[in-house]
């Protein structure tokens, strides 16, 4: 037969048992929700570095377009330059009744 001392010991250690699995069950809902947030957060962070990434390259792309274009410009005009011929500047014909001299007075 129970005895009386041991169904309230029985009841004790039950109730001591229950808050431990209540506390071990908190933590590990604690420890899930960290892990969530802290896994969240990185993935975050990861989609703003591709993001950035993204963005860094497009500039990129877009100073490596622009020198080029000016290096094709800069070479058409070079070219538009060469075929253009010499022409040789008219050459003024001297003053008459100076007999190319020209007097300084003082």
């Amino acid at each position: 037969m129970l005895r009386a001392v041991d169904v309230q010991q029985v009841l004790m250690q039950t109730t001591s048992v229950e808050r431990l699995q209540q506390t071990q069950q908190q933590q590990s809902d604690l420890q899930q929700r960290y892990v969530a947030v802290h896994t969240s957060e990185e993935k975050k962070l990861l989609k703003e570095k591709v993001k950035e990434s993204d963005e860094t390259e497009k500039v990129w792309i877009q100073r490596e377009e622009e020198r080029e274009r000016k290096r094709k410009m800069a070479r058409d005009h070079q070219k538009a330059e060469q075929k253009q011929p010499l022409i040789p500047e008219e050459e003024e014909p001297p003053e008459e009744g100076h007999g190319g001299r020209i007097n300084i007075r003082v």
